[in-house]
C-alpha cells in the first residue's frame, strides 16, 4: 500500500467520522457553533487521534520500519495525546465565558496537534 492510502486508511477515515459526528452534533443543538464549542470539537479530534494509534502502531510497515521500539512509541504518542486531551479539559474547567476566537482558535490548535503528532508519527514512520 502505497504512503497516501495508508494514511488516508488511518487517519482520513477516522477525521472524517469525526466530521460526520460534529455535523450531527451540531444540528441537534439548540446553540449554533460558536467559538465556545472549539473546546469541545478540539476534544474530539484528540480523542480521533487516541483511537487512530491503535491502526497505526498495528501496521506491518510501521512495525517493521520502527522495529522492536514499535509499541514504545506508540504508548508515548498516545500518552502525547492524552496530554493535549487534559489540557484542552483544564482550559475548559477554569474557562469564563464568553469565549473570544483567540481562545477558540488556540482550542483548535491543541485538538489539531493531536492529528499532527499521529499522522507525523505515520508519516515518518512508512
Amino acid at each position: 500500500m502505497s504512503t497516501g492510502i495508508e494514511i488516508l486508511a488511518h487517519l482520513g477515515v477516522p477525521f472524517i467520522a469525526g466530521l460526520v459526528l460534529l455535523l450531527i452534533i451540531a444540528a441537534s443543538d439548540k446553540n449554533p457553533i460558536s467559538w465556545d464549542t472549539c473546546n469541545d470539537i478540539g476534544l474530539d479530534l484528540s480523542i480521533l487521534s487516541v483511537g487512530a494509534c491503535g491502526g497505526i502502531f498495528a501496521n506491518p510497515t510501521l512495525i517493521q520500519h520502527l522495529g522492536a521500539n514499535s509499541a514504545v512509541y506508540g504508548i508515548v504518542v498516545v500518552l502525547c495525546d492524552f496530554f493535549f486531551a487534559g489540557v484542552l479539559v483544564y482550559i475548559r474547567r477554569w474557562r469564563n465565558p464568553p469565549v473570544d476566537f483567540r481562545a477558540g482558535l488556540r482550542d483548535l490548535f491543541f485538538g489539531l496537534l493531536t492529528i499532527g503528532i499521529t499522522g507525523g508519527v505515520l508519516y515518518f514512520g512508512l
